[in-house]
This record gives C-alpha cells, structure tokens and sequence, in this order.
C-alpha cells in the first residue's frame, strides 16, 4: 500500500474538517450510526420517515462543508452530535453528504477514508444509479473497505437491500471510473447509468461521475450536481479528446493508490479537471464561488 496516500488520507480536507468538540471515532460502525442519527435523505423524508422538511433542513443539501452542516444539526437540535436526532430533526442529505461526513468523522479520528462517487446497483434492479459511498482503510486486513451509511434499517427495507452495508462489493456500488472503462469495453450500456428519478441516463453522466470522483480521490468532496471543466451535455456527443482524457482519468481512478502521485499531479495541473472555485449547481441553475 502507498503510504503517501494513507497519509494523504488520514487527513481533513477542505471540506471535512471538522470543528473542536465535533464527534470523531476510529470505529466505523459508531460512525455510520451517529450519521444516520443526524442526517435524513430529504427526497424520501416523507414516503420513508413521515416527515416534511422545513426550508433550512431542505437547504441544506446544498451545504459542501462538512462543519457548517454539524453547525446545522446543532442548530435543529442542541444535543451531543452523538445523540441520535428524531427523523423530525435530522439535517436533509443526499447520498454525498451521509459518505463525506462518515469521511470526516474518520478523518478526524486518523483513520484514512475517501468519499467515491459512482453508481449503485441495489436502488432498481438492472439499472447503475447515480450514487457516492465512503471507503475506510482497514488496517487489521490490509485494505480498502466501502461502506454505505445511507443504507439505514428503513433504506434496506424499503429496497430489499439484502446485502451488508458494512462490506458494499464491487458489484453493488461501481465506481465511476470502473463504469466507464465497461462501457469503453462495450461491456456496458451507458443508458442505463444515471439517476431514475430525473429520468436522465448516458455517457455523459458516467464521465461527469468519473470528474466527481477524480476530484474527491483529491479531497475536493464536491455537490453531486457541482458541474465544471471537461464535460459534455445531455444529447450531445463526446468528442475525441474528451473521450481520451476521460480514458486516461478512468485509468488513474480504478486503482487510485497505485498512480496516486500521477493521480494528484493531473488533478492539480489540468484546468479541465481541477475544481478552480466557481461551479455551476445544476439543482440551482446558477453558478456558485466554493
């Protein structure tokens, strides 16, 4: 394993530092439970939980920064973050936000994790939906391990998730760099990659997820609909060059520790790649400083 990279991250990021005094744990299942004890998946609230967001909770899907959104939960309920909060009171979320603060809170703790964005297979069989899971390094054993903390008791029922959310496989969340290297192998149709919910599937979502993901391997753990740099838009078609730089991307991602310093030059020195500080939030239709 490449130490620089355990080194790398064991550390807080720009937006998984946390605050003195925030909850920090070297034991992943604490972690995931104190998670989803704070955060609730605000498009599901209702239909799952029976709950309706008010303006803040639902806000705050757009919150990039992982101290802020502790700032938020504290501000719904002044319990110990530890504490687990009514659904009534959680903080609204998506997928990226309950595997970035799993992140942080391991962090934290010293114990090397990465947020990886992708797709999962387990949310409607047949389909790769849009999707982010965190990974932790398991000292004990010797490697990288996925763990979904979204995935609590209500999730697994209400998708008949029969798998461990502990021990996500290759084959229930594919990353993005995996999904693209599939569909370039003609292994794998790019129309069924993308989020149902919108109705929006394709290449171009698998080569956005691939620069979601490139950029969080950096610890830059962006909104999922933070949109920059090198892309191409629904109905169009890529060109040569950008299908040749999302190659060479997928080769970085699928093995990130093993070019991890290649993996940290391209990000840092391509501007079609590297997140520069202006994005546009596709859900907000503006563009936004980070």
């Amino acid at each position: 394993m490449h130490e620089e990279a355990l080194a790398f991250y064991s550390a807080p990021g720009r937006f998984t530092s946390l605050e003195k005094g925030d909850f920090a744990s070297d034991d992943v299942r604490r972690v995931v439970e104190v998670v989803q004890g704070l955060l609730i998946y605000d498009v599901v609230a209702l239909p799952f939980y029976g709950v309706a967001l008010d303006r803040i909770q639902s806000e705050a899907i757009h919150e990039r920064d992982t101290a802020r959104l502790l700032a938020t939960a504290r501000s719904l309920d002044a319990a110990p973050l530890q504490q687990a909060r009514p659904p009534a009171r959680r903080v609204g979320a998506r997928c990226h936000a309950f595997s970035r603060v799993t992140v942080a809170m391991l962090r934290a703790a010293g114990i090397p994790a990465r947020a990886r964005c992708g797709f999962g297979s387990y949310f409607r069989p047949g389909w790769l939906e849009d999707h982010w899971v965190a990974q932790w390094w398991n000292s004990s054993e010797g490697r990288w391990q996925t763990v979904d903390a979204q995935l609590d008791e209500t999730w697994r029922e209400m998708i008949g998730f029969e798998g461990d959310p502990f021990e996500i496989t290759p084959t229930e969340f594919v990353a993005a760099g995996s999904a693209w290297q599939a569909w370039r192998r003609g292994e794998l149709e790019a129309s069924r990659c993308g989020l149902s919910g919108i109705e929006e599937h394709g290449a171009h979502w698998i080569a956005g997820n691939l620069r979601l993901d490139l950029a969080s391997l950096n610890k830059v753990e962006m909104l999922p609909w933070d949109s920059w740099g090198a892309r191409w838009h629904v109905g169009e078609q890529p060109t040569t060059d950008q299908l040749e730089l999302f190659d060479l991307v997928a080769e970085l991602c699928v093995d990130p520790d093993a070019r991890f310093e290649e993996l940290r030059r391209r990000y840092d020195t391509d501007t079609s790649l590297h997140m520069g500080g202006e994005v546009f939030n596709v859900l907000r239709g503006q563009l936004e400083s980070v």
